[in-house]
């Protein structure tokens, strides 16, 4: 009976341990219902918080940046992988424990506050600490002043209840922080407090389209900015914050920042005194000027225009590579020689160079794409639009050479033909040459080499 009783009872706790399988799902419950597992774990690890192990205790990941490579790689394969910790101590990912807040149950450990609650319970104390004041003792922090502030809280599935019932040990953290907010103007009377609420995902929203018409993979929302609640001033709109490239809109998270109207806040927990450090709140430093060479319709050693889909750049520093993604995808530049430390620029930045410098706008790829298949059927204003486009690099290039040529690709001219177009709208714009064509290429050169961190400004507030 009794080994009966052992067996059932490890039969449970393996049912709790965080295996593969269960790390690739969302969690199903708890408070970051509907979050990635994955997420969920790496934002514990950023936050060096303590992970549960399923034979009890605690275990606390050291080597935060392998750990985070290691949940990217485990979203590709699905294998299972090793955490680091202290004096090179290692576990696996299945030795975890499926906590409340991986959607597991809330076991033996039930008094233990969900992150969710946490974050949301910070917003209501510095709200209700700007209703009473900063200097009231934490006794005066009473569920009547919580529960007046907390109809001026937005906090998403938080409940009033949960909020009150946090343990002892995150009402410290949370009148802690909210004195060091307060006392360090980060806070002040008018602003509002958001976890998981209608401001919050719009801003993330906003975040998503400024990536996308950069051509880029969205970041994940805590990757981007890893603010757990969200301070607002009263009359703050998500129309601020511009979508059109995502330096643009960190330029302006940077400047709200600044100015104290929209403020990101990455909280950990607080037992003694709480201090603040900030991030990304420096402008990217600016690179060198450049100078614009020559703008080239074939390689640079070989070859002749209708042998390359790309188009060419060049500059006193390097050279600029001008190509399609893939077929009829969208174009993008790959920055060679100096000041390539970002790799390149999407067409989004390439499109936002030419709004700011030239005051026009450089063709979307769809029409690009149409432009292209009207080529490729033989339209006559469209091929002598192409020769023109053409001619911008090289006069001696008649329309006669483009259609023989053009003819001689084979299947699919349209590919090619869409490839060659966005390079040469390009080199159209800036052929003259010039200060403007300085200034464009400049742009596109500062923004790659500063693209290696595509994060926003935030604040954390953690222990003293």
């Amino acid at each position: 009976m009794l080994n009966t009783l052992k067996s059932f009872q490890s039969f449970l706790l393996e049912g709790t341990k965080l295996v593969p399988g269960e790390l690739k799902k969302p969690a199903t419950g708890g408070p970051n219902s509907g979050t990635a597992r994955t997420e969920i774990l790496a934002n514990k690890i950023r936050k060096q918080e303590p992970l549960t192990l399923a034979k009890g205790g605690e275990f606390l990941v050291t080597d935060t940046s392998t750990a985070l490579a290691a949940i990217e790689q485990f979203k590709k394969d699905g294998k299972v992988f090793k955490l680091i910790g202290k004096g090179g101590s290692e576990i696996s990912i299945s030795d975890l424990l499926k906590t409340p807040e991986f959607g597991g149950g809330a076991g033996a450990g039930g008094g233990t506050t969900g992150t969710a609650i946490g974050e949301s319970a910070q917003c209501v104390w510095m709200a209700a600490m700007l209703d009473i004041g900063s200097a009231m003792p934490i006794e005066s922090f009473t569920d009547k002043v919580l529960t007046k502030a907390f109809k001026s809280v937005s906090v998403g599935k938080s409940s009033l209840k949960e909020i009150l019932a946090i343990d002892e040990g995150w009402k410290v953290s949370s009148y802690l922080s909210a004195q060091y907010a307060i006392k360090n103007r980060i806070i002040e009377k008018g602003m509002t407090f958001h976890r998981d609420d209608s401001l919050m995902k719009a801003i993330y929203s906003a975040k998503n389209t400024a990536f996308k018409n950069n051509d880029f993979k969205p970041l994940p929302d805590d990757k981007w900015n890893p603010g757990d609640i969200w301070v607002a001033d009263s009359d703050f709109s998500v129309k601020e914050i511009s979508t059109t490239t995502v330096e643009g809109m960190n330029d302006d998270i940077l400047d709200l920042y600044l100015q104290k109207r929209l403020v990101g806040v990455s909280l950990k927990k607080v037992a003694k005194g709480a201090q603040g450090v900030e991030k990304n709140v420096e402008r990217p430093a600016e690179t060198e000027d450049y100078k614009y060479s020559a703008g080239h319709i074939k390689a640079l050693k070989r070859g002749e225009w209708y042998t390359t889909k790309a188009n060419y750049i060049t500059h006193q520093a390097g050279q600029l590579d001008i190509r399609d993604n893939h077929a009829f995808g969208t174009h993008k530049v790959e920055i060679k020689g100096k000041g390539a430390r970002g790799g390149g620029a999407s067409w989004g930045v390439l499109s936002d160079a030419a709004k700011r410098i030239y005051r026009t706008e450089l063709p979307k790829t769809s029409a690009m794409k149409k432009e292209a298949s009207l080529i490729a059927s033989g339209d006559k204003k469209a091929i002598a639009k192409f020769t023109k486009l053409l001619q911008t690099v090289d006069k001696k290039i008649t329309e006669k050479e483009v259609v023989e040529k053009l003819n001689a690709i084979g299947k699919n001219p349209g590919i090619w033909i869409h490839g060659k177009l966005g390079g040469l709208y390009v080199l159209n714009l800036i052929a003259k040459g010039g200060i403007k064509a300085n200034k464009f290429i400049t742009q596109i050169i500062n923004y790659a080499g500063s693209s290696t961190s595509d994060s926003s400004s935030y604040i954390i507030i953690k222990e003293k």
